[in-house]
Formats: structure tokens, sequence, C-alpha cells
């Protein structure tokens, strides 16, 4: 146990000192653009019979696929947790920040996230290509993944993707806001 915790403080000062020496990841590429947010609005519908609400997850990933950022986690409490691994990639992501972040599950509707270019501890991001990740499960229901590459420097634009499933349309709008 000993050896296992100095290996693994060694590794972390080590990353540190490149980080500080600029020769780590994060201090490559030019910093995100001050005052540039991402928005994002995600629609889906259902209803009828045995109709539960879905569990959802939005979220930002790098280049490399990890966790970025999470802009939002839909998730039902007490016993609807046994369903939380249904939303497959960010669970993979191994976020247990489920009890801190995670809201009710939602109706049907438009819901609306937003990005400010920080990543999971605060620290800014530098611009760069990250995906926008829309993880959507139900139970009795379907489960759909939307994921799109998204290519976020100093110019805005804003970008609709219509979806066949009930995840109807996901939107994004990069702006100075």
């Amino acid at each position: 146990m000993l050896r296992y915790y100095t290996r693994r403080r060694f590794l972390s000062t080590l990353s540190g000192a490149l980080v500080l020496l600029g020769l780590g990841s994060r201090a490559q590429g030019k910093p995100w653009p001050q005052g540039f947010v991402l928005d994002v609005s995600v629609a889906y519908e259902g209803g009828g019979f045995r109709y539960r609400n879905p569990y959802l997850a939005v979220f930002v990933e790098d280049e490399s696929g990890r966790l970025v950022r999470t802009l939002g986690l839909f998730l039902m409490g007490g016993k609807g947790r046994r369903w939380w691994p249904d939303l497959r990639r960010y669970y993979a992501q191994g976020a247990d920040m489920m009890a801190t972040l995670a809201g009710p599950t939602r109706p049907p509707g438009r819901y609306a996230f937003r990005w400010d270019g920080k990543d999971e501890k605060g620290r800014p991001v530098v611009q760069g290509t990250y995906y926008l990740v829309v993880e959507y499960a139900r139970e009795h229901g379907p489960y759909e993944l939307f994921r799109e590459a998204l290519s976020l420097g100093e110019a805005p634009f804003k970008k609709t993707f219509a979806r066949g499933g009930e995840v109807k349309e996901v939107g994004v709008d990069y702006h100075k806001a």
C-alpha cells in the first residue's frame, strides 16, 4: 500500500511539474476565448402507456474520449440509481458525481445547458476540438447516443442537429456571452 501511494504521489508531482514547465497537455494550445460560452439545447418527446421520464447526461469529452465537463445529469434518486449504468458512456467515464450533480428526471420538453470553457475542476481549457455527448436512456424505452465533434476557437457558430428517435433535436450556439 505504501509503495502504491508513493508511486501515485510521484506521478502526480511529475505531471504537475510538466504542466508548470509547459510540457503537459494542459499548457498546450491557445486559451479558451475570453467571455465565450457554448449553449446546448436538447429537445426530447415521449409519452404513452408506462412512460417513464428518461435519464439524460449531457457532457463534453476531449479528442481521446475522456470526460472534460458534465453540463447536465438527470437521474432519479433512491431506487432509480440502479439504472444509472444505462447511461453507458457516461457511467464508463467513472464519473462519481451522481449524488452531488444529478437533478431529478424531467418530462418531455426542451432543456438548456451552458459550458463556460472550464473542466470538472474549474480550470480553463484550451481551444480545440471537443465532443458534445448527449446520452439518453429510458426504462421500458430506447437508448440513444448523440456525439458530435465541435471545433471551438475564436469564431462563433450556431448549429442544429435534427434527430430521429425520442431525442428530436440537439442545438449548439457558441458565442460571446
